[in-house]
């Protein structure tokens, strides 16, 4: 870790000057936010720099009155420090139902996750704390929903994506950092939402289906690991949909695919991350779907975009041929959008299959170190669109996730 990230952990208290010294070369973007305007009426402070230090100067504040540990006084603070960095590739002006003339940022905390994703590994963080800080950047707006929506079911889905309790104190200090006329009121909303997340059990981490899992741990003892899997993922997804209310459901619907059922693995990641070696290496006995090698096929490049459609039509019809076997299969390419891995995940689920998300995080020069030592070189340029116009996925989109570092291991598995 960093001097920097070591000292913040410590107690340090810099302001955002400092994060752009120390941080800017690994994450550019932060030398932007001072150029990035804000609407006046929900940001009078002025622009996203100087928003972001009043940020700052809170979560300090609250790291400290809340007696977080070390750790959690990390991600909370690196949080606020990067929580809006992706107003600087969103802003813009546009005119509201009214006709006035606004600045909006659309879909920036969710820009500002996929930014980071592989800009943080650069810092030799934990990756738990890197995906603490995404999950804090990429929900920091997905309280007031949940707190609208009101259900049991709605805080869940949160809650097994980011820790409450944390997500909680940044938009507290997100509200408090700045000037606006609803600020009381959206504090008061806040409030609102942690007594929700208490009512509910998922207040301060942790899983919210732990009891869901141990209820199929012990029913199905004697039924695979991988099965068991299916029943919960399937079964929360449902939950989630209102469909079903109990772990005793999800067993119920799982019952069919007792005579069998597939598994689908679809990887993520720019090219260049890893991987093909490790679909080769970790799942050799998987059919393998592979649109860089239909493309291969159909014209003798495996770079020629010209026949996308078609290669994108045959690779479907190869994995409904497997998914209907009931045969392992993995789907290998790039994936790093989210309509892209939604078309193989969403077969899946349509044939019930188990899928997992294998998703490559290795820092971001280690993907432009190993791309002209492939056998398959892929221009740079091509690189860096996959990066920019990346889509990290949220464990929402399959029943498991694995995310994988530089060195092809396991950094989290997320579902079971």
């Amino acid at each position: 870790m960093r001097p920097f990230l070591t000292s913040l952990r410590a107690g340090a208290e810099p302001d955002l000057a400092a994060f752009e010294r120390e941080l800017g070369s690994a994450l550019p973007l932060l030398a932007d936010l001072g150029r990035t305007p804000q609407e006046p009426e929900w940001h009078g402070e002025g622009d996203v720099h100087t928003h972001t230090d009043l940020v700052l100067r809170e979560a300090y504040d609250l790291a400290q009155h809340e007696g977080l540990s070390s750790d959690e006084r990390l991600v909370l603070v690196l949080a606020a420090a990067l929580h809006d960095v992706g107003k600087a590739l969103t802003t813009r002006r546009a005119v509201d139902d009214a006709g006035r003339e606004r600045i909006v940022s659309p879909r920036h905390a969710d820009r500002g996750r996929s930014y980071l994703a592989w800009r943080l590994p650069e810092l030799d963080l934990p990756y738990d704390a890197i995906h603490a800080v995404m999950a804090l950047v990429g929900h920091h707006h997905d309280l007031g929903r949940t707190l609208v929506a009101g259900t049991e079911r709605a805080y869940r889905r949160l809650a097994r994506q980011v820790d409450l309790r944390l997500l909680y104190l940044l938009e507290v200090a997100d509200t408090r950092g700045r000037v606006a006329a609803d600020r009381t009121s959206r504090l008061e909303d806040l409030e609102l939402f942690r007594l929700g997340a208490e009512e509910f059990g998922v207040w301060g981490g942790g899983d919210p289906y732990a009891a869901w899992r141990d209820v199929i741990d012990a029913r199905l003892r004697s039924f695979s690991p991988e099965y068991r899997a299916l029943v919960l993922g399937q079964g929360v997804l449902a939950y989630e949909d209102g469909l079903i209310r109990t772990p005793e459901e999800a067993i119920a619907r799982g019952y069919a695919a007792r005579a069998g059922f597939a598994r689908l693995v679809v990887t993520c990641g720019p090219s260049g991350s890893g991987k093909s070696a490790w679909v080769a290496e970790r799942l050799p006995d998987f059919d393998v779907v592979s649109l860089d090698l239909i493309r291969e096929e159909l014209t003798g490049k495996r770079a020629d975009q010209s026949v996308n459609g078609r290669a994108l039509q045959e690779a479907k019809e190869r994995l409904r041929v497997s998914l209907r076997a009931k045969r392992p299969v993995v789907w290998d390419a790039t994936n790093t959008r989210r309509d892209f891995r939604g078309i193989p995940l969403r077969l899946g689920t349509d044939y019930g299959a188990l899928t997992t998300l294998a998703v490559f995080q290795p820092p971001l020069s280690t993907i432009f170190e190993r791309n002209p030592a492939r056998v398959h070189t892929v221009p740079a340029r091509v690189v860096s669109a996959q990066v920019e116009n990346a889509e990290f996925p949220y464990v929402t989109e399959a029943h498991r996730h694995v995310v994988l570092d530089e060195f092809l291991r396991p950094t989290a598995l997320l579902g079971r």
